[in-house]
């Protein structure tokens, strides 16, 4: 498999990023005891006098159900291949390990649990530090007897100090109230849940001041105490930007859209965030509330940012039995003049495996172009697109060399929907079935695009809609007519972890108002290939002309279904079928059918998202299709 990653890995271009990363020091416990940390040194090269050891769990037989959480959450155990520095490392691994097992026997409600840790036999408070354990290489035998007790259900449940409006269905949705299961973890999830109740009624400083957990071990309950300090009502300050350089700090606050005066909500501060992320220059903001509430009442916002190097320089592949074999090139600056103003140059070029005139410049596909992108030209929601490109296109259906200049304005109406107006020319030298000719067109393409996908390129769940409508003038023959094409996928994982999803994908679109000899060849509907129906050639399926090809059609529906399985974390399995239908008129009909394929496909998952191989059959082959095709890319088919 590693073979095969390493293929994959050469079709893509993979940015990979130099990052140190500290690991959080998770400080907690329960009654005082830390049960989270370590006092050991992990990153020494040279264990001074180690101490090996074997360790294992005893449990009354009736109990073994916790003996999975328990090795688990057990220091000892975890770190079992790791010898401590001599006899005071094992001690100090056996304590540590005590208040772990005990924290966690509290999460699962034996708060009357008890554990007893034995080195060799021997209690562990009775061992010395100053005595010598495992001599003579020797592993030292490590039993930990527990007892979890019986389970507890919470008792008395009060909040002081404050009317309990505030925070007590939040207390009940947490699962504290009486006569619930009792754990440690309801309890710090019902804190945390009325700390976040008052600070959504506008306390941003609210906290509990003194909680009292009593354990009665006659009655095996627990009674939980919640004294709320909500501290001063407050609205949302004025926010300041600070590691910002080359990046205006102007900018990223227009961006950050910040309601100055709205009552304080942490949804407010979590919605400021989101907003910042779509910035793409900066690598990372923060969003945290000052530690005071101003004499006009409102709090104060800090926002931290650090920025992406400005450039990038990139390539890219694809390779498919069908489609051929092609490369990509690109130079990206994210923050031109200082306000994230974007300019992306690229260039493509690829030809088609069929194809034996490698001499012949005519015989690739290829474009040289650029996108430049002004964000928030009016407000935070509105950015300025242009883009243009210089291509020419060898395919089956058609030979095509022209030029495309596009601009127009894109808003974001919703984190979801963005709505985008341009317009565009495109001339064009077509060579098709129906001839050869030149074709200049004006249009004005209209676009709205939902996404609500939790990963763009490896989507386990949310829906991606996209819907263009382009009326569009032939300035050389006066015809005008009307394109509309419309997308849909879904995406629902059947797991909690998201392993294993459902993904599903429809597409239809139509021309009116035009003949289809009238419509330039590349403005036409095609089927077939990576991206569409695979399986079959790029671009074959629907009306053809005899002994030439493929025309395109003036209708064009379309249907994927994946059943995706990550069956590691590096490798995933998918099976897949598709469906398409093009037809010659603007409705659907006519003597063509929908073609049909199915296949699996092999995922290797990197950083920057899935490397892809597809295998596609023909269900219902015409003369001349393939048996079989095969497909090479990065991220999900869809």
């Amino acid at each position: 498999m590693s073979v095969l990653g390493n293929v994959l890995k050469t079709l893509v271009l993979i940015t990979v990023c130099f990052c140190l990363t500290t690991r959080p020091s998770l400080a907690g416990g329960i009654f005082g005891f830390d049960l989270w940390g370590s006092r050991e040194d992990s990153n020494a090269d040279v264990i001074v006098d180690p101490v090996h050891y074997k360790v294992r769990i005893e449990l009354p037989d009736s109990d073994s159900s916790f003996l999975s959480d328990l090795e688990a959450a057990s220091l000892l155990i975890g770190k079992q291949e790791t010898a401590p520095s001599g006899t005071v490392g094992l001690i100090q691994r056996a304590r540590d390990d005590w208040a772990n097992l005990v924290g966690k026997l509290y999460e699962l409600g034996r708060f009357g649990a008890t554990v007893d840790i034995f080195l060799d036999g021997r209690p562990l408070d009775n061992i010395s530090v100053t005595e010598t354990l495992g001599t003579g290489g020797r592993r030292v035998e490590v039993v930990i007897a527990i007892d979890p007790g019986p389970s507890f259900t919470f008792g008395r449940v009060r909040l002081e100090g404050r009317p309990e409006s505030v925070g007590r269905d939040a207390m009940v949705n947490a699962g504290l109230a009486e006569g619930e299961p009792a754990s440690a973890t309801i309890i710090y999830k019902a804190a945390d849940a009325v700390v976040l109740a008052w600070r959504r009624e506008g306390h941003p400083f609210a906290r509990i001041a003194n909680q009292k957990i009593i354990a009665d071990h006659a009655s095996r309950t627990v009674d939980v105490t919640f004294d709320v300090a909500p501290g001063s009502y407050a609205t949302i300050g004025d926010a300041t930007v600070s590691g910002a350089s080359a990046l205006d700090p102007d900018f990223i606050l227009q961006q950050a859209e910040v309601p100055v005066g709205a009552p304080y909500h942490p949804d407010i501060i979590a919605r400021i965030s989101k907003n910042l992320k779509r910035i793409d220059a900066l690598g990372s903001a923060i969003v945290k509330t000052g530690d005071h509430v101003d004499a006009a009442g409102r709090v104060p916002l800090l926002i931290e940012v650090s920025e992406r190097p400005p450039r990038t320089i990139g390539a890219g592949g694809f390779l498919s039995t069908t489609e051929g074999v092609g490369g990509e090139v690109f130079w990206l600056h994210r923050n031109l003049l200082g306000g994230g103003e974007k300019l992306r140059i690229e260039a493509t070029l690829s030809r088609e495996i069929t194809s034996n005139s490698y001499n012949d410049i005519d015989t690739y596909s290829g474009r040289i172009g650029f996108q430049y992108e002004v964000p928030g030209v009016y407000g935070p929601r509105v950015d300025w697109l242009a883009r243009g490109m210089a291509l020419q296109e060898h395919v089956h259906p058609y030979e095509r060399k022209g030029f495309v200049f596009e601009t127009g304005y894109a808003y974001r109406m919703t984190d979801e929907l963005t709505l985008t107006g341009t317009v565009q020319y495109d001339w064009a030298h077509i060579v098709d079935a129906y001839g050869s000719g030149d074709f200049s067109l004006v249009s004005t393409p209209l676009l709205a695009v939902y996404d609500s996908r939790d990963n763009a390129l490896d989507a386990t769940s949310g829906m991606y809609a996209r819907l263009v409508a382009e009326p569009q003038y032939a300035t050389n023959s006066g015809s005008v007519f009307f394109t509309s094409d419309a997308e849909v996928r879904l995406y629902q994982a059947l797991d909690d972890e998201g392993r294993f999803v459902l993904a599903a994908r429809g597409k239809a679109g139509t021309i009116v108002g035009a003949d289809l000899n009238e419509i330039p060849a590349h403005r036409r509907f095609y089927a077939g290939g990576g991206g569409s129906v695979r399986g079959y050639d790029y671009l074959d399926i629907g009306p053809s002309v005899p002994g030439y090809g493929p025309t395109g059609g003036l209708s064009r529906v379309e249907g994927s279904l994946e059943a995706r399985l990550r069956v590691s974390d590096t490798i995933g399995i998918v099976g897949f079928a598709d469906a398409g239908y093009v037809a010659e008129t603007s409705l659907l009909g006519g003597d063509d059918v929908f073609q049909v394929a199915a296949g699996l496909g092999l995922r290797y998952y990197t950083a920057v998202g899935p490397l892809r191989l597809d295998v596609a059959v023909p269900i219902n082959p015409r003369k001349g299709d393939p048996d079989f095709a095969v497909y090479f890319g990065i991220g999900q088919s869809f």
